[in-house]
């Protein structure tokens, strides 16, 4: 314990920027949870369904957001890495090539979710007639409408790495405010309403658009919430620059593709899994909408988690990249072990009460009797996994900042795809029960965290 707070100065530091970064990036999970809410309100077996369609688009929209992470991540190295050798130009160039790399990366991804939409929602599973309607075209408007989300995840990345942690959590909020106020106009309608939705939203006379409305207010509040910070970046000056600073060239650019398509693998390998591992549950399930519905409500549940941790290695990242730059090693090490502390802490503070009340919890979602049934056994059976996710979470985006860029792809694609996948598609050929196969999926996350803890250990300050 004395070497965690042998400095309270710097233990303070490390809470109070990494807190509005948790909070942040809780309120991005919130985009799901609450799009997943007011769908699963519609009613019992419409809402199960809606539920199924967002659950099955998920891994894909996911995936953009993991093609985004990278050049936004490695913009966030440098960033810091730029605070901390108080380079202002350099900061600035840097700011404006990425901005140029994440608009032709979403117009680039674009293309694929306009023109095979269906073809894409097939290959998730999706079965023909609404359930393929639907999917269909809410990949189009998540995919075709990805810019918003790129820009608007890039620019907060952007005043984190300045250190403006309190304006990341302040425009976070604001996009889910945006994105709840908009879903109950566009899912809803003109009617009927859960009791929960103002009378007065009835007399507007709004088209109903059910599960594709909550695809709409996604990606509107993102694009108003990311309009407003671009803005205040101009206004502050670090998102102003050269013209030719804008066309991704030099060093500065190279630098960021490198720590970008690392970065990418390792969270590709994550995503390619994660996919697999919902295909195989929906076969073990036999494409039960209930089974499914449950195991996607829990998905979302363990994504809230798993968000709050990439909050505590965002800081880290920043913290560990930010003393390297400015010459203090010894302070980037204690930075980062602070991190995995609060991170555990946290992640502790949220497995117990929804190990306690997961059915209860379940059921806001959604009270068809056997969706939650399936959501609290998947909570359940995965709790002390989500003890152990944050502190391989925080390790692998710690080497990011130092320049460890090969480890955390490495480490990922042996167990994640090299074992995992690869048992899960032998256990559903097998006839294994989703039981079976959500206690696989604990089992391997645990182990990868001990793997992180041991590499980690040998690699030193």
């Amino acid at each position: 314990m004395a070497l965690l707070i042998k400095d309270s100065n710097q233990l303070r530091h490390v809470l109070f920027f990494g807190m509005p970064l948790v909070l942040g990036l809780a309120c991005h999970a919130l985009f799901n949870l609450v799009d997943t809410l007011l769908v699963g309100q519609l009613g019992d077996i419409e809402g199960a369904r809606a539920i199924s369609v967002t659950g099955l688009c998920d891994p894909i929209t996911t995936f953009q957001t993991i093609l985004f992470n990278g050049p936004i991540a490695g913009a966030g190295v440098l960033l810091a890495r730029g605070v901390g050798a108080k380079d202002d130009e350099g900061l600035r160039r840097v700011a404006l090539r990425a901005t140029s790399v994440v608009i032709a990366l979403s117009l680039l991804m674009a293309v694929p979710g306009l023109i095979w939409a269906e073809e894409i929602a097939t290959a998730m599973g999706a079965q023909a007639g609404w359930q393929l309607e639907q999917c269909a075209e809410y990949l189009r408007i998540m995919l075709g409408g990805g810019i918003t989300a790129g820009m608007f995840l890039y620019l907060t990345t952007v005043e984190r790495s300045l250190g403006r942690t309190s304006l990341f959590l302040g425009f976070f909020m604001l996009s889910n405010l945006l994105n709840a106020g908009l879903g109950l106009l566009l899912i809803y309608g003109d009617g009927p309403y859960p009791g929960f939705v103002p009378g007065f939203l009835r007399e507007l006379g709004i088209p109903r658009m059910g599960v594709i409305g909550s695809a709409w207010s996604t990606v509107g509040a993102r694009a108003i919430a990311g309009v407003m910070l671009l803005g205040f970046g101009l206004w502050r000056g670090h998102m102003r620059g050269k013209l030719t600073w804008l066309w991704p060239q030099g060093k500065t650019a190279l630098e960021l593709i490198r720590i970008g398509l690392w970065n990418n693998g390792q969270i590709a390998a994550r995503g390619i899994a994660g996919g697999v591992m919902i295909r195989s549950m929906q076969e073990a399930g036999d494409r039960d909408p209930s089974v499914l519905g449950g195991i996607f409500v829990g998905l979302k549940i363990e994504l809230l988690l798993i968000l709050l941790s990439f909050g505590w290695g965002a800081a880290a990242q920043t913290l560990v990249a930010t003393s390297l730059g400015a010459g203090k090693p010894e302070r980037a090490a204690h930075e980062e072990r602070l991190a995995v502390v609060f991170a555990v802490l946290t992640g502790i503070a949220l497995t117990v009460p929804l190990f306690v009340f997961a059915e209860e919890v379940a059921a806001v979602f959604n009270p068809e009797p056997a969706l939650v049934g399936w959501a609290e056994t998947y909570v359940q059976l995965m709790a002390v996994a989500f003890l152990f996710v944050p502190v391989n979470i925080v390790i692998s985006q710690a080497l990011v900042s130092r320049d460890r860029l090969k480890t955390p792809v490495l480490i990922d694609s042996i167990v994640l795809l090299g074992v995992m996948t690869p048992a899960m598609i032998i256990a559903t050929l097998a006839g294994a029960p989703v039981k079976a196969l959500i206690i696989l999926n604990a089992g391997v996350n645990i182990a990868l965290t001990l793997i992180y803890v041991a590499v980690r250990w040998r690699i030193g300050r």
